[in-house]
């Protein structure tokens, strides 16, 4: 089969003669029908390959949708011939066949075709993410990328009264407005900018994951209010906050990190249903916007490397902002 490595930084390798996977024991081995580029992992790890020794631990390209092709022992949830989304595989997406264990595969509708179906990777990572979200909350996310407009959904579903969403693109707020933003708020990237969204929030989301962005949610929520770190902070990997600040407000904190199999599997339930349930609300065909072969991956890399989001928190940078009119870009082997 063919498959895409990477090899080192700003490096990758293409081979056509590697052998099938075979699924071990809770294994599922799934024939790749589609798999999206994430904007976060996949390019830090291919930008800073031997620079962040994590970025040689991830899988690159892990967010799949396919067919079953065959099941190793003990699996029971899924079964040969079976539509299928990914979350998190063992073995890269980049592929004609990728190996996942059991927990991390969800079943696909017939009514959302591959190229979106990798999209919902995202779905259980935002539903975790926003776990605390309650009724009649008011939630700003900061940042507009993918996952950001995924968890402006999941608030949105989980009953928040009111939606905030912050980007430094005039064009992704268009989107976010499209996908139920009440108020969409235009920044800089600054620290004063961001201060200047308001305060006050019950919800403040970091879908961006710099030191900048997770402090300024800090500012934006009120006493006892949470901040939820949604965007990986795979660049800045320390991060300095103001404890004092912190413990005045009382703030709740957590990540979007499903920590153990039982925190997997229930938002991996919740995904499957959603996505069964209420696919043509989680507007997946305003966040996809190129579909390429899998070979023109390198392409794909490069369209959406043009992002400020991917050098250090105050560095220069030869961007001010995301790539312009990109959001996600799938592969299709």
């Amino acid at each position: 089969m063919r498959r895409y490595d990477l090899v080192g930084r700003r490096e990758i390798r293409l081979a056509d003669d590697v052998p099938v996977p075979v699924p071990g024991p809770l294994e599922v081995l799934v024939q790749v029908r589609a798999c999206t580029v994430c904007n976060r992992s996949d390019l830090a790890y291919y930008h800073y390959y031997g620079l962040r020794d994590h970025c040689a631990q991830g899988c690159f390209g892990h967010e799949i949708a396919g067919v079953v092709e065959r099941v190793g022992p003990g699996v029971t949830r899924v079964r040969p011939g079976q539509r299928v989304f990914v979350r998190t595989p063992l073995t890269t997406g980049y592929a004609d066949y990728a190996v996942a264990r059991e927990v991390s595969v969800g079943a696909l509708p017939d009514a959302i075709c591959f190229e979106q179906g990798a999209i919902l990777q995202l779905l259980p990572l935002a539903v975790h993410a926003t776990r605390g979200v309650t009724l009649g909350d008011r939630v700003a996310v900061i940042g507009q990328g993918p996952v950001g407009l995924m968890a402006l959904r999941m608030a949105a579903a989980r009953g928040a009264a009111a939606l905030t969403a912050v980007d430094l693109d005039d064009w992704r707020l268009e989107r976010s407005r499209r996908l139920g933003a009440d108020t969409c708020r235009r920044v800089d990237g600054s620290a004063g900018e961001l201060a200047g969204i308001g305060e006050g929030f019950d919800v403040a989301i970091d879908a961006v994951g710099t030191p900048t962005t997770l402090n300024a949610c800090v500012g934006l929520v009120r006493q006892n209010g949470l901040v939820v770190m949604l965007g990986t902070h795979h660049i800045d990997t320390k991060v300095t906050v103001d404890l004092v600040t912190w413990e005045r407000k009382g703030l709740r904190v957590h990540s979007s990190a499903e920590p153990t199999d039982t925190a997997r599997a229930g938002a991996m339930a919740v995904a499957e249903r959603l996505a069964a349930e209420r696919a043509d609300e989680l507007r997946l065909d305003e966040i996809l916007t190129h579909v390429l072969p899998l070979t023109e991956l390198p392409r794909a890399v490069e369209l959406l490397s043009a992002s400020r989001a991917l050098y250090p928190d105050g560095d220069p940078a030869p961007y001010a902002g995301p790539p312009p009119k990109v959001l996600k870009v799938a592969l299709r082997p």
